[in-house]
This record gives structure tokens, sequence and C-alpha cells, in this order.
């Protein structure tokens, strides 16, 4: 079979990921309706997650056609925090998935403009793992004119492939790993002023932490870092091994790290894609890091530590 006009040499048994960097309403007609009606004419699903005037140009040149076979969502309303974003999109191609045919995705993170929207980098460079298995074609658009450009090189370090008149291999791209580590917190010593406690039992380690996190955090931050940490403990716990939790301060910054010495995972990627609906455990890491300002892995020896990071909040001045 020849390569593919608008896809190159994907075979629809395998997820590919391109981005594509655009800076005219020109530029990226030209890239997108060859794309989907290459897909419609062979029968693939299509599904559109895109910015207002690009779903208005592909309406305008494709008719009922676009309406009546295309799924559209508006991206302006796709965004509900990084974690729930991947999620939603896991969950949205779950039909797609078990119908074990392949499709065509466009997805447009406008979001990449928005306050907190740079964290999506990290779930696009997971997804290349989350997703490997995955039969579709996944079509990132970025317009440079609203975007700003710190964040489109992210989302270059993130994507294998990039778009110069057929898709090819990208060289900015980073492995996941690699990435994540790029801009993750720096996993340096805990320092020696670090208080330290160790729990052995869910229950106790529950009351135990209570009082931690009440005697060092802000009332208003307290509830999401109790849940934050207890998540963590308890997946420290199921390893049969006590668990140690430290915390210190760095500059505005609360860090909690809870480590054992049980088989768990040593995997960076953990958490940020939910675990399926088969599953019966790796949902506390995932909600771990919904809620912490940021969170990382490491393998220490035999076992596994946890970073989570919590900001002081922001006081506001009474009028």
């Amino acid at each position: 079979m020849s390569p593919s006009p608008t896809v190159g040499n994907w075979r629809g048994d395998q997820f590919a990921h391109e981005a594509f960097v655009y800076d005219s309403d020109e530029a990226v007609r030209r890239r997108c309706l060859p794309y989907v009606e290459e897909g419609l004419d062979l029968g693939q699903a299509v599904v559109l997650v895109a910015s207002r005037p690009v779903r208005e140009m592909l309406v305008a040149a494709l008719g009922e056609r676009l309406v009546e076979r295309v799924a559209m969502q508006a991206a302006e309303a796709a965004w509900h925090g990084a974690p729930a974003t991947l999620a939603a999109y896991q969950e949205s191609m779950r039909p797609l998935l078990e119908a074990g045919e392949p499709w065509r995705l466009i997805g447009e993170p406008v979001w990449l403009a928005y306050p907190g929207g740079e964290r999506w980098s990290r779930y696009e460079a997971v997804a290349n793992v989350a997703f490997a298995h995955y039969p579709y074609y996944s079509l990132c658009l970025h317009d440079s004119r609203h975007v700003p450009a710190e964040r489109i090189e992210h989302q270059l370090r993130t994507h294998p492939l990039i778009w110069d008149g057929e898709p090819e291999p990208n060289a900015d791209y980073l492995s996941p790993t690699a990435y994540l580590r790029s801009v993750e917190p720096p996993w340096t010593p805990a320092p020696a002023s670090a208080s330290v406690i160790v729990v052995s039992r869910p229950r106790a380690a529950l009351a135990q932490l209570q009082e931690v996190v009440a005697s060092v955090m802000q009332p208003s931050r307290q509830p999401d870092v109790l849940l934050g940490i207890y998540e963590v403990v308890t997946n420290a716990l199921k390893q049969g091994v006590p668990a140690e939790v430290m915390h210190w301060r760095d500059g505005r910054t609360t860090v909690w790290q809870v480590s054992d010495a049980g088989p768990g995972l040593h995997d960076s990627l953990a958490g940020y894609a939910p675990p399926g609906p088969e599953l019966n455990s790796g949902r506390g890491l995932w909600i771990a890091r919904g809620i912490a300002d940021d969170l990382s892995v490491r393998p220490t020896g035999p076992g596994t530590a946890v970073r989570l990071y919590f900001e002081d909040a922001q006081l506001t001045a009474s009028a």
C-alpha cells in the first residue's frame, strides 16, 4: 500500500501523534480538509475537537457530510484541567476502541493559552504511552497567532510527528519519561531539617496525617493536602510495608514525600492517565496528581518515593 497523502505510512493499527503548527486560516484548511475527506472516503470515524474557526471552516467546505458523519465538539468547552480532560478523552474513545476500527482525530487544545494550560503538554507526552495501542491518528492543531511560542515549543517535544507536506519524524521529540523529567521539579535530596513520621496502618495513618497537616498547612489547603497524601500513603501500605512521610518547606511550597520499600511502581508516568474501569487499583495516584500542584515519582532502591508539592494559598487583602 502506497503512503497516504494525509497520514503517511499510518495503517490504522496503532497510535500516530502529529503536531501541526499554523499561522493562517489557509494553512489549517490545507491540512485539515484533505485529512477529513480522506477519512470519510475510507469509511473511518472522524472526531473533531477544535476551535470555532476550524469547525466553521470544515462545515462550510463539507456541509451535511461533515455534520452527519463527524463527531464535533467545541474545544473551548472541553477543558476541565489536564487530568480530567485526558480522562474525558479516554472515556470518549472507549466506544471507538471497542468497535475495533481505525479512526481519525483533529484535536486543537486551545486551552494551551489559558492559565494553567501549560500543564497539558505533560499529558500529551503521556498519551504516547497510554494510547499506544489505540488505532487512531491524532492531528493536533496549534495556532501560533494565539498560543504562546514557549507552549508550542513544549508541544513539539511531545509529538513524534510533524507536518512538512507529509508526516515526518520530529527531531525535537523527547520520550515521555525524558520530557516529564525536564519539566517536573528537580529531584534533590530531602533536607536534613525535614520532619518525618512512619505509618503502618491506614486508619492510624489518617489520624497521624490529620494532625501533621493541620500543624503545617493553611486551613484552606488542608483538605486537599490531606486527601492527596492519604491516597499515596494508602497505595504504599497496600504493599504490606510501612510508609515514611516527610515534609519540608521550599520557598512558598510545602513538599511532602511518601516512600516505601515495597515492590510498588517505579514508573514516572504513573498516575497521569486514569486506570481503566476493569482495574481495581491505581486510581489513588491519579487522584493525587489532580489535587497536588505538582507530583513526581522516583524509584528508591527496591521501593518508590512520591513527592507532592503544594503551594501556599494566595491571600486576598481585605477591602
